[in-house]
């Protein structure tokens, strides 16, 4: 199963990415191995039904199949608690594309089974690098060290992003952990306060209290 999140609050360069997608797929809109869910669909539980259907039923040709929902973030909480099941499937000849504005509007858990594409830039992004030793550190440091880290840390608005991706990556790795998947639902509401102007610097110092601990 390849599963991807196409994140831009523009639906056009959602769609676009998408269709590059379903090409290198020598797949087209109306090719029968592909489900394309359009921005009108109500997005609940019957439609997930739906999408697991469809990837139930054989190829109609060659062995690629694959969904695109373009505004996923129309995805029910019920609805992606059903979809996640599906992303766990290891079908290597499936591929589902979701589509959304902005990563905080999914569930943890579906986050952590895509890989992330930026139609500004098409690379999928892994864990980043540049923190990777700090936050590592962290983890097994005191609260005083923590709150000293984040005093002198001057790119903190790069950190919150890589706490995110460095912490997702965790949760794909350890499958459902309880303690990373509560830290990632701290982050991704951390990343809403950032939005609201909340200053950087307190969003960290609450972020420090709720990492999780070796």
């Amino acid at each position: 199963m390849i599963s991807c999140l196409i994140v831009s609050p523009d639906i056009s360069k959602r769609e676009e990415e998408a269709e590059k997608r379903i090409t290198s797929l020598e797949l087209s809109k109306n090719h029968p191995n592909l489900l394309w869910l359009s921005e009108e669909e109500k997005l609940g539980i019957s439609e997930v039904r739906h999408i697991q259907e469809f990837l139930s039923l054989k190829p109609y040709q060659g062995k690629a199949q694959a969904v695109v929902i373009l505004t996923a973030e129309k995805l029910t909480e019920p609805a992606q608690n059903a979809l996640l099941k599906t992303l766990e499937e290891p079908n290597e000849n499936v591929t589902i594309l979701l589509g959304v504005s902005a990563e905080d509007q999914l569930l943890p858990t579906i986050l952590s089974r895509c890989s992330i594409l930026n139609p500004q830039n098409t690379s999928t992004s892994g864990v980043e690098q540049k923190f990777q030793a700090e936050i590592e550190k962290l983890i097994g440091s005191s609260m005083e060290e923590r709150f000293k880290f984040v005093e002198k840390l001057e790119e903190r608005e790069e950190f919150l992003h890589e706490l995110i991706v460095n912490f997702r990556h965790k949760l794909l790795e350890k499958s459902l952990n309880e303690s990373i998947t509560g830290f990632l639902k701290d982050l991704l509401e951390a990343e809403r306060w950032a939005k609201q102007k909340v200053t950087m610097r307190a969003i960290l110092e609450y972020l420090m209290l709720k990492m999780p601990q070796n």
